[in-house]
């Protein structure tokens, strides 16, 4: 195979932890000493963020209502990214030594996170659209079942449009250096590489922001009359991760249209300039697995009641055990972080 291969633009999916020797060699500071530390904050503050929103819709909540299913499935996609950010980290100060096996699952479980997030944000907003507009209906469907169902059909879709990962990427040797990326055989290596670029464009982008602009104006529409605040805040959470969704994935995904311009010769683009681009928006892409979190956080009065819970319990324990009569304190502590989210502004079908 053609050295070549490694380069992130000649191969268009290189997303990982592919760089070309003078990529490598021309943004030697940037990479060596800022982007291991962001990734590495990124996986601490995407994987305890994660995993608190997961124990929160499990422990508290239940995983009562199809919305709830939903964040579940969509707090595991971020997790398939964070896995990923400690051998990027790795990969960018050394080389890769993981194998080839490992090569092709780290690279398949990247691209599964990035479909199954996207494709979840939209399903939401479906969710929101039948809730709101065609209420007598979404009686019907609207419940854990049938969330379970769709969540099946969702990670099914993410894993058979995430395939050619597993199938094309590879360890390749450039020189001494060792890497994991994509190689796509010679025959129809040009058309392979332009439908990979293409199903990150179409199922990553095109496909959900039309459903999601479609939900969100009938949606809107439909508010316009209704005087109901729970309603308008029922919305606001998937509207916010939607949009900040788009906001960190969009710049790549535009790269990835020019490249797929580039490669088909239908522009002539510098291909340093092209390369850097990607390097920054991709880092961007990676950012957003730990923000959904935050978001929460920040949106959601509901689930600020369940953290404080969650993190006074053991708090009010420790105290009651040691001061006589403080354990009548920890009970009205935890009769009133309960109040607090009883009465939160969000309907009952959100954990914001």
């Amino acid at each position: 195979m053609n050295v070549t291969d490694s380069n992130i633009l000649d191969t268009t999916n290189d997303y990982i932890y592919s760089e070309s020797t003078e990529t490598f060699e021309n943004s030697r500071t940037f990479t060596f000493h800022f982007l291991p530390v962001l990734y590495c904050l990124a996986f601490t503050f995407g994987l305890v963020g994660n995993i608190l929103v997961i124990f929160v819709l499990v422990y508290c909540k239940k995983l009562r209502t199809t919305t709830d299913v939903y964040l579940f499935n969509m707090a595991v996609s971020d997790l398939l990214f964070v896995v990923s950010l400690p051998f990027i980290a790795y990969t960018i100060i050394n080389e890769w030594i993981f194998g080839n096996i490992m090569c092709k699952i780290l690279s398949t479980i990247y691209f599964v996170g990035f479909f199954s997030s996207i494709f979840f944000i939209t399903v939401m907003s479906v969710d929101r659209y039948f809730a709101i507009v065609h209420v007598v209906f979404a009686l019907r469907v609207r419940n854990v079942r049938w969330g379970l169902i769709v969540s099946i059909v969702v990670w099914v879709l993410a894993l058979s449009i995430s395939t050619p990962n597993f199938k094309f990427h590879e360890i390749v040797m450039t020189g001494n250096y060792t890497e994991c990326v994509l190689s796509y055989p010679e025959i129809n290596r040009q058309n392979w590489k332009i439908f990979c670029s293409l199903l990150i464009n179409i199922f990553g982008l095109v496909i959900p922001l039309f459903i999601l602009l479609f939900s969100y104006l009938h949606i809107i529409k439909t508010l316009q009359n209704s005087k109901c605040k729970q309603k308008r805040c029922a919305i606001r959470l998937i509207l916010i991760v939607g949009i900040v969704f788009f906001i960190f994935w969009t710049p790549y995904n535009i790269v990835v249209f020019l490249n797929i311009l580039k490669t088909s010769g239908a522009v002539d683009l510098e291909t340093d300039q092209l390369q850097t681009a990607a390097d920054v928006t991709h880092t961007l892409s990676l950012v957003h697995c730990c923000l959904n979190p935050i978001i929460y956080t920040f949106a959601g009065e509901k689930f600020r009641g369940y953290l404080r819970l969650i993190i006074n319990r053991p708090l009010n324990f420790v105290h009651s055990s040691r001061i006589v009569g403080s354990y009548k304190t920890s009970v009205s502590d935890y009769a009133s972080s309960t109040s607090r989210i009883s009465k939160g502004s969000f309907s009952s079908e959100s954990i914001l």
